[in-house]
C-alpha cells in the first residue's frame, strides 16, 4: 500500500483520522512507530486543550456528556477548504438564547470541497443540537447554496452532496423545531475561525 519509508506527521494524523488500520501500516512503513503516533496524538490533545476546543468523533468527548435541555439554541456552522478541493475543516459554535457561548467544536475532515465541508459542519451542528436536547434550534450559515438546498429552493444535483443532504434531513427530523438562515460571513465569525482551526490542527505539523 505504501512504498516510501518516510511519511510526514500530517499524513500519519490524516490516516489516524480516517480510522486506517495502524497496525497494518506500521508493518508496511517503518517510519510509523507506536511511539511516534502516540506523541502526535498527545500533541493534538494538548493543542485542543490549550484552545479549549472539543473535536467531534473519536478524538473528542465534549458533546457526549450533554444532558441539559435548552429551550432555544443558535447553532452557527461553517466549512473551510484550502484549495477547493483541498485540506478542509469544519466549525460549529453553539449559543443560548442570550447569546452566551454554550459549546465550540472543530474537526479536520481531510480533502474536500467547500460545499462538502459546509454540509458536514451542518451535520455536526445538528448532532450537537440533538445532544443538547434543544426544543427549538436556529442554524446559521454563510453558505447560501446549502441553506437554499435545505429549504428546498435549490435542487441538490451533486452526488456527494445528495448523500450529505439526506443525512442532514434525517438529523433535522429528530429535532422538535428548527430553522435555518443564511447570514453574511461577518455574522458567522466564530464558526469560521473554528473551521479554519480544524484545518490548522493537522496542517501545522507538515
Amino acid at each position: 500500500m505504501m512504498k516510501k519509508d518516510s511519511i510526514s506527521d500530517h499524513e500519519i494524523l490524516t490516516l489516524i483520522h480516517k480510522n486506517i488500520d495502524m497496525k497494518k501500516l506500521k508493518n508496511q512503513n517503518k517510519a510509523i512507530t507506536k511511539k511516534r503516533t502516540d506523541e502526535l496524538l498527545q500533541k493534538l490533545k494538548e493543542y485542543v486543550k490549550k484552545d479549549d476546543l472539543s473535536i467531534s468523533g473519536n478524538a473528542g468527548k465534549g458533546a457526549s456528556t450533554i444532558d441539559k435541555q435548552f429551550d432555544f439554541l443558535i447553532v452557527n456552522v461553517d466549512g473551510a477548504s484550502k484549495g477547493n478541493p483541498g485540506e478542509a475543516g469544519i466549525g460549529v459554535a453553539v449559543f443560548d438564547k442570550d447569546l452566551n457561548i454554550v459549546h465550540e467544536s472543530c474537526e479536520y475532515i481531510g480533502v474536500a470541497t467547500n460545499n462538502i465541508a459546509e454540509y458536514k459542519a451542518l451535520i455536526l451542528g445538528a448532532k450537537l443540537a440533538i445532544k443538547f436536547n434543544a426544543k427549538n434550534t436556529l442554524f446559521k450559515s454563510d453558505s447560501e447554496l446549502m441553506v437554499k438546498q435545505i429549504m428546498g429552493e435549490y435542487r441538490v444535483k451533486n452526488i456527494q452532496l445528495k448523500s450529505l443532504y439526506s443525512e442532514v434531513q434525517s438529523l433535522l427530523g429528530k429535532l422538535p423545531e428548527w430553522e435555518i438562515k443564511h447570514v453574511p460571513r461577518e455574522e458567522n465569525k466564530e464558526a469560521d475561525l473554528l473551521a479554519n482551526k480544524g484545518v490548522e490542527i493537522f496542517t501545522e505539523n507538515r
